[in-house]
């Protein structure tokens, strides 16, 4: 249950840091001036609520002014299901894992609906599955962002 946050957080943390870095340059930051940007506020908050043990919730609303900028951006995070996003991906990666260890996986939010009692309890005591294969490549491809992808090694100090 932990790979869900710990074993893969730092990948989530990183997709995070990669957008903020990406909208940075699109205003007109250089990526390397981004790139110090997004790193130095996500450490100085990490320690910050490291050093408060303060909840996040308390965090966040001291720093955001009513109808301020932040309070705009939080708006729009929110609208656009950030929070809801996030948890969906921790659960999928936990029922990943599970599949991958053999067990079953129709765990989470939503995913016993439409299951009878007897259904669900004859699921449960199955118990667990033979594992499955990895998920299917995407018929898309991922492609970098063009023009904005600079040599790692030059702006690392």
């Amino acid at each position: 249950m932990s790979t869900s946050i710990s074993g893969s957080g730092p990948a989530y943390i990183f997709l995070l840091m990669e957008a903020m870095i990406d909208a940075g340059v699109h205003m007109g930051f250089s990526r390397e001036t981004a790139t110090t940007l997004v790193h130095q506020t996500l450490l100085g908050s990490t320690l910050y609520a490291m050093e408060t043990g303060e909840h996040p919730a308390i965090l966040r609303n001291s720093v955001t002014s009513p109808a301020g900028t932040t309070a705009s951006a939080i708006y729009e995070l929110e609208n656009g299901k950030f929070r809801v996003v996030i948890k969906d991906a921790i659960w999928a990666c936990y029922r990943r894992s599970l599949e991958m260890g053999g067990h079953a996986s129709n765990v989470g939010p939503g995913r016993t609906q439409g299951l009878s009692n007897e259904a669900a309890a004859a699921a449960a005591a199955a118990g667990p599955i033979a594992p499955t294969r990895s998920a299917p490549e995407s018929s898309r491809p991922v492609e970098a962002p063009s023009g904005e992808l600079t040599d790692v090694s030059k702006t690392v100090n």
